[in-house]
C-alpha cells in the first residue's frame, strides 16, 4: 500500500510539473515600445507608449493586450492612461469581445472626457489630458487585431 501510495502522488506531482510548463509556455508576453514627442504651445511633452501581447494559455485564438501611455512634462509624468482589450480571431475576422480604459493623473493635471469604441478587430481611446494653465492634450490610443491575431 505505502508504495501505491507513493506511486500516486508522484503522478499528481508529475501531472501538476507538465500543466505549469504548459501554462507558462502559452502565456508568453510580448512587449513593444515606442517614445514620441508632442510640441505643443506650453512646451514639450514626451509620450512613451507599451504595448503588452498576452496570448491566452487556454484559447489560442484569443489576444490579451494593454496598450499604456505615459505622458511627461519638463521631466515629470503628468499622466497615465491604459487601454485593455481582449480580441477574438478566426483566420476570416477579428472582434474585440472587450475594452476598458483606465488612468492616473499627476502634478494638477486632470483627465476626462474619455470615449472608447469598438469596431470591427480595432478598439480606440480618445480623452484629455487637463491643466488649469496649459491647453487640453488630446489622448488617443488605437489597437487593431488582424483576422490572424497579429496585434498593431
Amino acid at each position: 500500500m505505502n508504495k501505491m501510495k507513493k506511486k500516486f502522488v508522484f503522478l499528481i506531482m508529475l501531472s501538476i510539473l507538465l500543466c505549469s510548463i504548459i501554462i507558462s509556455a502559452g502565456a508568453v508576453e510580448q512587449i513593444y515600445q515606442e517614445t514620441e514627442i508632442i510640441y505643443t504651445e506650453f512646451g514639450v511633452i514626451e509620450k512613451v507608449s507599451v504595448m503588452t501581447v498576452h496570448n491566452s494559455p487556454i484559447r489560442s485564438n484569443t489576444r490579451f493586450v494593454d496598450v499604456s501611455d505615459t505622458y511627461k512634462y519638463n521631466g515629470k509624468v503628468i499622466g497615465e492612461v491604459t487601454l485593455s482589450v481582449t480580441f477574438g480571431y478566426d483566420g476570416n475576422k477579428a472582434w474585440v469581445s472587450s475594452a476598458s480604459g483606465s488612468h492616473t493623473t499627476y502634478d494638477g493635471w486632470s483627465y476626462g472626457s474619455e470615449d472608447i469604441k469598438k469596431s470591427g478587430g480595432t478598439a480606440s481611446l480618445t480623452a484629455k489630458l487637463s491643466h488649469l494653465l496649459y491647453r487640453d492634450l488630446s489622448v488617443n490610443i488605437s489597437i487593431t487585431c488582424s483576422p490572424t491575431g497579429q496585434v498593431s
